[in-house]
């Protein structure tokens, strides 16, 4: 189980305190970077969660408390997205991410993950970075000992330059298992990739619901393939600020329907794409938004999701708890601080709603507080999902039990929804799912000192 690392977005850029760090000076403010991205409302819409500035290699130091969410998480390992040579070398952020991943847990490894876009499609560079690195024991192998290279839009190198790389490194001492991430497991793909390969995997597909039917699709043509390891991508949402791009996640329906896949299907490798790219919103990690809204939803519903995975069947539920995922605004919200608009390059309806996950160890009242009224909701033992029509204000959750005679779990810290008509309060748009919640030992918040 590995999330997809971008290096380019670690947890500090430059070692500063939050108000006047980069994020928050260039990324997220509108007019950051001398208005580069102005019309867009700023690159970003949401962090990693901030740290003190450290004395030490704050870097390193970043990368172990990642790596560590992750372990917290149930993640084996990162898929690591190396876009440059100098990567793998001294000080690079693939070495560097090598050394916390020893620093903190041995068992946590790093999958090679060359980025041909950032490599210029340049076989030779792949072979630079695995001639460099190779005997790191970081790195995931498969049992055989073969080092698994997995190449992020490998579809834009022919099957023959592949091949002929793979048998040049064999050929001088370096035996790996080449593992292909591709934009589609279509029946073109696996056809062409599978002969110079030993197992075929897609980037994690757009965050919709769909990802059920395309995982459950792609396992048995994969399988049936002469490179049968299956290694399946899924994503939770996506929201592309910069163009406006934005697919419709349906909340945290998306996620759980690509986990739904997973189960059913039982890959031999997953990935979740991803651990870290604010800038494509799709990350996992626990991360906030400039005015400080919580995204931390995510994180905690992976670790459900991949010991069920792991272990073959769903968690008990041993503790009480109450998720929401909302966006801060409907879609069509008013934003008049930025030009570029939203599309959906996938036409999806879009839902403006307030979802509510509950995890309840029995039968439960859910009261949700949405515009100054209180809706009830019996619910049952175990997991379930309800959906409400997004309102302007603070929405509330508490969980009872089924009686209402006892108060089990209270969510706080919520996110302000704003009308459509008003938009948000700094006139730019937001189509990130926020979340966050509570268990019946207090708040989900996260922190990282």
């Amino acid at each position: 189980m590995f999330a997809h690392y971008f290096y380019p977005l670690p947890i500090s850029i430059d070692n500063q305190p939050a108000p006047k760090d980069y994020y928050t000076v260039n990324y997220l403010s509108p007019s950051g970077e001398n208005n580069k991205f102005l019309s867009a409302g700023g690159l970003l819409r949401s962090r990693p969660l901030p740290v003190t500035p450290s004395a030490s290699s704050y870097r390193l130091t970043n990368m172990k408390r990642e790596v560590t969410l992750a372990i917290a998480r149930g993640l084996n390992g990162f898929a690591f997205d190396t876009m440059a040579t100098s990567d793998a070398t001294s000080g690079g952020s693939l070495a560097l991410m090598l050394q916390a991943a020893k620093a903190v847990d041995s068992r946590f490894k790093i999958m090679l993950m060359p980025d041909m876009a950032g490599l210029g499609y340049d076989t030779s560079k792949v072979m630079t970075i695995v001639k460099a690195v190779y005997n790191d024991s970081s790195l995931y192998r498969l049992s055989d000992g073969r080092l698994v290279v997995s190449p992020f839009a490998a579809e834009q190198v022919t099957p023959a330059a592949w091949a002929s790389m793979t048998a040049t490194l064999k050929s001088q001492g370096y035996n790996i298992a080449f593992i292909p991430n591709l934009a589609s497991l279509a029946a073109p793909y696996v056809n062409q990739y599978a002969p110079v390969s030993v197992g075929l995997g897609n980037f994690g597909a757009p965050g919709v619901p769909d990802q059920l039917d395309w995982i459950v699709g792609n396992a048995p043509r994969v399988r049936a393939s002469s490179a049968p390891i299956f290694f399946a991508g899924l994503s939770p949402q996506g929201y592309k600020p910069q163009s406006g791009m934005y697919y419709e996640a349906y909340n945290s329906l998306a996620y759980r329907n690509a986990w739904a896949g997973i189960i059913k299907t039982n890959p031999d490798m997953v990935q979740v794409v991803s651990w870290n790219d604010y800038g494509e919103s799709t990350h996992i990690s626990p991360a906030v938004s400039a005015a400080g809204d919580a995204g931390n939803g995510f994180y905690n519903l992976t670790g459900y999701y991949t010991t069920w995975w792991r272990n073959g069947s769903a968690p008990a539920i041993t503790r009480n708890a109450v998720y929401y995922f909302y966006r801060r605004e409907p879609v069509a919200a008013s934003a008049p601080r930025q030009t570029v608009s939203s599309y959906n390059p996938l036409s999806q309806a879009a839902q403006d709603k307030i979802e509510v996950v509950v995890f309840a160890k029995t039968a439960s009242l859910l009261i949700t507080r949405i515009g100054g009224v209180g809706v009830r909701t019996a619910v049952p033992a175990g997991m379930s999902s309800y959906t409400f029509a997004l309102q302007p204000g603070y929405p509330g959750m508490d969980l009872f039990s089924a009686d209402g005679s006892k108060h089990l779990v209270a969510v706080s810290n919520r996110s302000q929804i704003y009308s459509a008509a008003a938009g948000l309060p700094d006139g730019v748009r937001d189509l990130t799912y926020w979340s966050g919640g509570a268990t019946d030992a207090g708040s989900c918040s996260i922190t990282l000192n």
